[in-house]
């Protein structure tokens, strides 16, 4: 999918490499089944690493500028709709995903105990749930959305402010 404005498409390209990461989850999980994981595998230290950083650094700031400069802008043009209900994903899904991150980062240090990758896996399986739910959303409607709203000046100084943060 390709876009108009540079915004929605910097936006685009994360929801891309957060699903990539998500998936990479998910299929961890499909492996590992209910025996824990050896965090000294390469690949899953690599997704228990991704996943750690992803949801830190990406995800909150994503939906930190979406809720701070978008959501507002579709608001003022009328649309209060969209912006409400995604928030309230928002609000499920940042420590949902914080507490994956952190279950992540502590499996990193010292491995898996069996009740550890319980609670991992209990976690993460709703929260890939809920951000293959939330991405889909956000393309199919808020994408479009701000691709019809934004002008060629504010797209510019949007699209500059998000590349700068990230």
């Amino acid at each position: 999918m390709s876009f108009m404005r540079r915004t929605p498409q910097l936006l685009h390209e994360d929801h891309q490499a957060t699903i990539v990461v998500i998936e990479a989850l998910d299929q961890l999980l499909a492996r590992a089944k209910r025996a824990a994981p050896d965090v000294r595998d390469p690949a899953v230290n690599k997704t228990l690493s991704q996943v750690a950083s992803a949801i830190r650094e990406e995800v909150s700031g994503h939906f930190a500028f979406e809720e701070d400069e978008l959501f507002t802008r579709l608001e003022d043009a009328g649309d209060v709709g969209i912006g409400m209900h995604l928030r309230e994903e928002h609000k499920a899904i940042l420590p949902l995903g914080e507490q994956v991150s952190t279950l992540a980062s502590g499996a990193l240090e010292t491995g898996f105990t069996d009740k550890g990758w319980t609670e991992f896996r209990v976690l993460a399986g709703e929260l890939i749930e809920r951000m293959f739910a939330h991405i889909q959303k956000e393309e199919m409607a808020l994408l479009p959305m701000l691709d019809d709203l934004l002008d060629p000046e504010t797209d510019m100084t949007l699209s500059t402010a998000y590349s700068d943060s990230h």
